[in-house]
């Protein structure tokens, strides 16, 4: 059966969208990880009005829909390093975030970057090990956000 999800770029006036996506996915699968200060620091960091503010910024983000729903959205900044990875709960285990992971590793190489870094929620780890990213250092905690950093070779 073909897949129904279509992905691009995230169009202005999504970003309320956008951010209401990753704070669903966030509030269930990251949250319990982080403390009060880094919940409040991360959820400042997904408005609507800071997506919009990046992308002017050196920011691209990507989007995945099913039809006209949104279901997913990864960011990169300045074409390696990756910000944001978020899929739909219902749409997890769909092959979403890979495809999503893969067309950011195709536009950092389209830019001239050999790597591709990430700071990995806790819970996120193994996803991005399957994907070939590789633990650069041990846990971090930064402003209450506990996070394991990595690179990915392109």
């Amino acid at each position: 059966m073909k897949s129904s999800i279509h992905y691009d770029q995230l169009q202005p006036g999504e970003e309320g969208r956008a951010s209401k996506l990753i704070f669903k996915v966030f509030d269930e699968n990251v949250a319990p990880c982080f403390t009060e200060e880094g919940c409040s620091e991360f959820k400042s960091y997904a408005t609507p009005e800071a997506l919009r503010e990046r992308v002017g910024y050196g920011s691209f983000i990507f989007a995945a829909r099913d039809g006209e729903e949104l279901v997913g959205v990864a960011e990169i900044r300045s074409f390696k390093h990756l910000c944001l990875l978020f899929v739909d709960l219902a749409q997890q285990g769909k092959g979403i975030g890979k495809e999503l992971i893969q067309m950011v590793a195709d536009r950092c190489r389209e830019a001239g970057n050999s790597e591709l870094t990430v700071n990995s929620s806790l819970n996120s780890r193994t996803f991005y090990e399957r994907f070939g990213f590789i633990a650069q250092d041990e846990e971090q905690l930064k402003n209450g956000i506990r996070f394991v950093p990595m690179k990915y070779m392109l």
